[in-house]
């Protein structure tokens, strides 16, 4: 017999924002590493873990400032959805949007293209234009200098565009395989999980890294791109999480690893007003 897990109760799943900029120096991260972040400790925490830009500065580093909250059950794509917006819709009420237009049982999102739907059907003034290569998105705001787009990225994530549009503040979701402390791992896609890109780092060795928001933690994380486009590219098979062994979970036609699937595919969205911080 297969199971659907509920929508997880209607409570406050927000986490405490890390203060991005502290004017007290008591309240400032301990860390002697990556002191060029030092008035940013999140960002400080998340390089010093992940053992990037140590000492030197970065050439460039900018953000947006994305709240973090944590997912329930196996709904990373709507819990990333879920902080896109700032909390509003709440994953209850997307996980229940979801399941009524058949694209998961339990919260699961194997289709980036559901996905991609989804945010769609929750952005504002949506219109959708179709073409043959791609699907495109674009949006009118009520404020005529506001430009909304959301645009289904197919192919490798290191590339131009996906590095010119992240420069240009746009956040991305992207499909991976979550090693055991959340960076991206090769897993052929057993261990796939969604993360939002929020910002990039550039260090001096002109490598380009993504900062990211995803709902297994509250911290930031930063990554290098190459690492998460090779992720992306791996996710070619669904396995079973163990956590829910009794689920049954909703796959696309051609599995993960199709044209509906997960691999190789991003949705880029543009124009939201989230606060950007600029460190250098």
């Amino acid at each position: 017999m297969s199971h659907s897990l509920s929508a997880p109760p209607l409570m406050n799943t927000f986490q405490s924002e890390i203060n991005l900029k502290s004017s007290d120096s008591c309240t400032k991260s301990r860390i002697e590493e990556c002191l060029w972040a030092l008035d940013y400790p999140e960002l400080q925490k998340a390089c010093f873990l992940a053992r990037i830009c140590p000492v030197k500065p970065p050439l460039h580093c900018r953000f947006c400032n994305v709240l973090s909250i944590l997912q329930t059950g196996p709904t990373c794509g709507i819990t990333a959805l879920s902080m896109l917006l700032d909390g509003s819709p709440t994953i209850a009420q997307l996980l229940e949007d979801a399941q009524r237009k058949q694209f998961t049982n339990n919260g699961e999102m194997f289709s980036a293209r559901n996905l991609f739907q989804l945010i769609c059907d929750n952005l504002p003034f949506c219109n959708t234009v179709t073409n043959v290569n791609n699907i495109k998105a674009k949006y009118n705001c009520s404020d005529r200098n506001c430009k909304i787009e959301c645009e289904m990225h197919e192919g490798r994530l290191n590339c131009a565009k996906v590095k010119e549009s992240i420069c240009q503040g746009a956040c991305i979701f992207v499909p991976y395989d979550t090693d055991f402390n959340h960076s991206p791992c090769l897993k052929f896609g057993h261990k796939s999980h969604w993360a939002l890109i929020v910002g990039y780092l550039i260090n001096d060795n002109d490598e380009f890294y993504v900062l990211a928001r995803h709902g297994k933690s509250k911290n930031l994380a930063v990554w290098s791109l190459q690492a998460l486009s090779d992720s992306n590219s791996n996710l070619m098979e669904f396995a079973q999480p163990n956590r829910y062994l009794d689920c049954d979970f909703l796959l696309p036609p051609g599995g993960i690893g199709g044209d509906l699937g997960l691999r190789e595919r991003a949705i880029i969205v543009k124009g939201l007003p989230h606060q950007i911080l600029t460190i250098r």
